[in-house]
């Protein structure tokens, strides 16, 4: 159940990008038996163009059509089988998880330290994005460091979410790859191959990403969502190596009628408990 939502707005019309984060409720299959329909928090993301161009720049995270990927340090151990290399691990994980009886756990016997976090959503210089949670107090005393437990637990339950109840079939290629490469941002390719990579607004236009926050309604706590920066950058992530320095690229002045955009965005916070 929900009880309460917070917004914070600061300033959203001081830029020529603001974005709006709101919470709302829609239908969907409950996780546990998905022949019953409940209701289902989500988050919205609005992006408005404030300016009397056509823009276009990198958007959040929208992996699996609105079920986000956590960023959580606890890896998952298994003895190695050659059905590993057959299949990719991902899909050996997938297919050899305990979903049900891991979701459960995370219900029932929660081991978190309290429960206030903070949900950072991230937009990536690179090819791949994640929300990550930190604790509440870690996250406004800089003292940082991701709680992998609640990361561990909201990645199981969105796996299964998108793996098992709404049988997500995004094929696209590029789901786990980490940089891009040049091909990938000539203006051709940012029309059709990466263009879900992108947000194309024409002046004083709307448009919503819609996020599902599902796991957080089964764990319970409050969480306060947040974008993680203010600016749009004008290159993307090309080349990472460890203890090396990163490569980028520059994206188009112009693809098609639509500028890039790149300078300060303004945006909100949402707050919700969960109980």
């Amino acid at each position: 159940m929900l009880l309460s939502t917070f917004i914070i707005i600061n300033n959203l019309q001081a830029q020529d990008i603001s974005i709006n984060l709101s919470i709302r409720w829609s239908e969907g299959p409950y996780i546990l038996n998905p022949d019953s329909i409940v209701k289902c928090p989500e988050l919205v993301v609005s992006y408005t163009n404030n300016s009397d161009n056509n823009l276009y720049f990198r958007k959040f995270s929208y992996y699996r059509e609105g079920i986000p990927d956590f960023l959580w340090g606890a890896m998952e151990t298994m003895a190695f089988d050659p059905e590993m290399l057959e299949i990719g691990y991902h899909e050996y994980r997938k297919k050899h998880r305990d979903y049900i009886s891991h979701i459960v756990k995370s219900i029932t016997n929660k081991q978190y330290k309290n429960d206030r976090f903070v949900v950072a959503i991230d937009l990536p210089y690179s090819n791949y994005a994640d929300w990550f949670i930190v604790d509440e107090e870690s996250w406004y005393d800089k003292s940082g460091g991701c709680p992998d437990i609640i990361n561990r637990d909201l990645q199981y339950i969105n796996d299964y979410l998108s793996d098992t109840i709404y049988r997500n079939k995004d094929e696209r290629k590029d789901y786990y790859m980490m940089t891009f490469n040049e091909k990938d941002i000539t203006k051709r390719a940012i029309k059709t191959k990466t263009a879900h990579q992108f947000m194309f607004l024409k002046a004083g236009e709307t448009k919503e990403d819609v996020f599902n926050l599902t796991c957080f309604d089964l764990v319970k706590g409050t969480y306060t969502f947040i974008l993680n920066g203010n600016e749009f950058k004008s290159q993307v992530l090309t080349e990472w190596r460890f203890g090396e320095p990163d490569k980028f690229l520059p994206l188009p002045k112009k693809v098609g009628q639509y500028k890039l955009y790149s300078g300060e965005f303004s945006s909100n916070s949402v707050t919700v408990t969960f109980e």
